[in-house]
């Protein structure tokens, strides 16, 4: 199980989800902070337990959520970051995306969807609901002053293609893997050249990339 950090200047919300995802989920919860810099004091102490993921409010006074994940970008890139805000629009998301966001989670999300979400980056590396990342990547595709620069000519094979696929559809390493009849280390190399031949920046990136040249429908 990874060890986990709640950071939100609510306490009730921050006490709610440290008994959430502790007692209930299994999660260890090594810290709650009450924003980014209080996050950033614990991580800089090596003899605290580092946390893999962040689950973080966006509006939190001294350091907010967009700041400290730039800082964690920079600084700590191991530690994925988990976007838990009232904001769903668009602007918001795809910002946070370009600066390192690895999930997208709305205040008023199930429990089953925070604990989902959770396992979901800790197996893949990344998370976003379906109502917001759909409509937000399909957004993308059709708003060329925002969407990410990709290399002009990307030759993709046909296995790539089945990889990206796969990525699109939201399937884990492992499912793609047991789908395509090959191993979880081979997948990860499609998907490191796909990172490559298109010039994307994360696995999102490559759902923009696919959806913005055809190789997959949002719809």
């Amino acid at each position: 199980m990874p060890r986990l950090a709640i950071v939100d200047d609510h306490p009730t919300i921050r006490s709610g989800l440290v008994a959430l995802l502790g007692s209930e989920a299994g999660f260890e919860v090594c810290c709650d902070c009450r924003h980014g810099r209080e996050l950033i004091e614990w991580l800089e102490d090596a003899q605290k337990p580092a946390p893999q993921i962040v689950l973080m409010d966006l509006d939190m006074p001294v350091l907010d959520g967009l700041q400290c994940t730039q800082w964690l970008q920079e600084h700590r890139p191991d530690v994925h970051v988990i976007i838990f805000s009232m904001h769903s629009d668009g602007k918001y998301i795809v910002h946070l995306m370009d600066q390192g966001a690895r999930g997208y989670l709305l205040k008023d999300a199930e429990p089953d969807e925070i604990i989902n979400a959770i396992h979901s980056v800790a197996d893949t590396g990344y998370y976003f609901s379906e109502l917001v990342s759909r409509s937000m990547l399909a957004g993308l595709a059709k708003r060329e002053k925002v969407v990410p620069s990709f290399k002009p000519g990307a030759d993709i094979s046909e296995r790539e293609r089945e990889v990206l696929d796969h990525i699109c559809r939201e399937l884990t390493t492992k499912e793609i893997a047991d789908k395509l009849f090959i191993s979880a280390r081979t997948v990860e190399g499609h998907r490191n050249r796909l990172l490559e031949k298109t010039g994307a920046r994360n696995t999102a990136g490559l759902v923009v990339f696919a959806i913005k040249h055809g190789f997959f429908d949002a719809n």
